[in-house]
């Protein structure tokens, strides 16, 4: 039997009287012909001319063989007659008559030549000579003795003789054997261009352009209502607002900075990680009287401003008692330049003396401001915060989930306490969990991945972080000129809508992006980086790497 296409008599065949012919010839060239022949029913198609007007056109069936070659066949029921003038006509079993619009042999060979100019577009076939044929089959019809005419010899039709003997299939392989010496056979690759172009299966994903930019409107909202806790909070000089990942609390710590500032206070906005120092103050720009600076960052610039001498560079504890500790003298050296408003973002990444040097840097102990907003995550930092002992006692606790869609908050359940947050967000794309078998074939995931995202414009370049879990001179994807066709940078870099993020985990805490995709995740070997790792996109998320990698980074849940 021959490969059907469909495989089953579609019911519209089976159901109209009219195309009673066209199921007679479908079921004779199934069981007539071998299983090397690829029978195609009812084929249409459709190009424009030169001028834009568009042809249509079908072919009623079409015939394929590796070897012998194609037949576009035109198959028409009824009796059928031609008058002097040219006009075909077919009458119904019930004696009705119709005027066919073109002859059948025309439709056939029409059907041939746009098969073949197809086929001479695909690459390898553009020079090849197909053997194809086009024949016309009237199975209401007894075989004249005469041609039908000098464009219609009788070789290129079948007729009621070979239908009812049963010799529908050899009348095909001597139609399509005619030609088959003179000219290439189709082969393997004929074949398949064939299908592609007539009956090629697809799926076409919905654009996720439209969902996501409705997805980042709804979030957007969600944030800027979030204000009202600054609104609720006003008057309570010294604070500590406590949030998981997502609850909008660096957003909030930009707006009060910017408050205090329209409010003629002299602030200052600082966090751990200079990174999101660097993209705060692109955010904002330069603003009167606000310094947004990294905390070691911002001591270096005071010790400088006051002559305290920084020599001991070397010093194991530069970091977290030398710099801290030219700030607290750079203070006592120059009052002048205390603050009015001190916030300080991801506060649990800070030392508890810090937080006496900050103090110390306040122009009233009492009575300036001193916003503290911090990550109060007990599964990830557990229940001995030091640093908490130094936070104003006054304390608010952010409850919703605004950056984040509910697909990628369900990603952050496991790694959430069992206060955690509410999801407030839309519901979003799932969240692709990408099983690969070694490092090389997840970058090469995330760089077709990236690719596909930009060049059918559903994300620009800048709205995409690849994350590693490691370092990242050590992930070999970042060193490429470009992936996915945008060029690479790190965080705290200027980007334009050609570059994309690419750095560690760990440097971008604090930090999002629209879309996240994760790399090297069997060296996120801390819960504090999956958390981190999983919380930063607000729209798409992908995770990318070996099975037993990824079961552990979802906290070991299979779904």
């Amino acid at each position: 039997m021959a490969k059907m296409v469909p495989s089953a008599i579609p019911d519209l065949l089976v159901s109209d009287p009219k195309r009673q012919a066209e199921r007679q010839v479908y079921d004779s060239l199934d069981r007539e012909l071998g299983g090397d022949f690829t029978v195609y029913w009812s084929r249409p198609w459709h190009r424009f001319r030169p001028d834009g007007t568009g042809r249509d056109g079908e072919v009623d069936f079409i015939i394929a063989h590796p070897t012998l070659g194609i037949l576009a066949l035109e198959v028409k029921g009824g009796t059928v007659s031609c008058d002097d003038q040219g006009q075909w006509v077919s009458e119904s079993h019930s004696g009705t008559p119709y005027n066919l619009k073109r002859s059948p042999i025309t439709q056939a060979m029409e059907g041939k030549y746009e098969l073949r100019n197809r086929l001479k577009k695909v690459s390898g076939l553009e020079r090849r000579q197909l053997n194809l044929c086009h024949g016309v089959v009237l199975p209401d019809n007894i075989r004249p003795i005469r041609p039908l005419g000098a464009d219609a010899p009788l070789e290129l039709f079948a007729f009621s003789n070979e239908i009812g003997a049963g010799r529908l299939g050899d009348w095909v392989r001597e139609t399509l054997s005619r030609g088959a010496a003179a000219c290439d056979a189709p082969g393997p690759e004929g074949m398949r261009a064939l299908h592609e172009i007539i009956a090629a299966e697809f799926e076409l994903r919905p654009h996720l352009a439209s969902a996501l930019a409705h997805d980042m409107k709804k979030i957007g909202f969600l944030t800027a209502e979030q204000a009202y806790v600054l609104d609720s909070l006003a008057g309570n000089p010294q604070m500590a607002i406590a949030g998981a990942a997502g609850t909008g609390k660096t957003l909030l710590a930009l707006e009060k900075a910017m408050r205090c500032t329209r409010d003629g206070q002299r602030s200052l906005l600082t966090c751990f990680n200079t990174a999101l120092a660097a993209h705060l103050k692109g955010l904002v720009g330069e603003v009167k009287n606000l310094t947004i600076a990294g905390f070691h960052e911002f001591c270096g610039k005071v010790a400088h401003l006051a002559k305290v001498p920084l020599d001991n560079v070397q010093d194991p504890a530069f970091y977290s008692r030398v710099l801290p500790g030219a700030l607290e003298q750079a203070m006592q050296q120059r009052p002048g330049l205390a603050f009015d408003a001190i916030i300080i973002d991801e506060g649990q990444d800070f030392e508890r003396p810090w937080y006496d040097a900050l103090r110390l840097s306040l122009k009233d102990l009492d009575t300036s401001i001193f916003h503290v907003f911090y990550d109060d995550n007990q599964r990830i930092y557990g229940g001995g915060q030091g640093f908490a002992d130094e936070l104003p006692k006054l304390s608010f606790r952010l409850i919703r989930n605004l950056r984040n869609t509910r697909a990628i908050h369900r990603s952050l359940k496991p790694w959430y306490d069992a206060r955690g947050a509410l999801s407030a967000g839309p519901a979003g794309q799932p969240v692709d969990w990408i099983e690969v078998r070694s490092r090389e074939q997840a970058y090469n995931n995330a760089s077709v991945f990236v690719a596909d995202l930009t060049k059918t414009a559903q994300l620009q370049a800048s709205d995409i972080a690849i994350l590693t879990g490691g370092a990242r001179d050590r992930c070999i994807l970042f060193s490429q000129a470009q992936i996915g066709g945008a060029v690479p940078v790190s965080a705290s870099d200027p980007r334009g809508k050609t570059r994309i993020w690419c750095d560690t985990v760990r440097r971008f805490k604090g930090l999002e992006a629209k879309c996240v995709v994760l790399v090297d995740i069997d060296q996120l070997l801390e819960d504090e980086l999956i958390y981190v790792a999983l919380s930063r996109p607000s729209l798409l998320l992908r995770v990318i790497g070996l099975p037993e990698d990824i079961l552990r980074v979802k906290g070991g849940q299979e779904a």
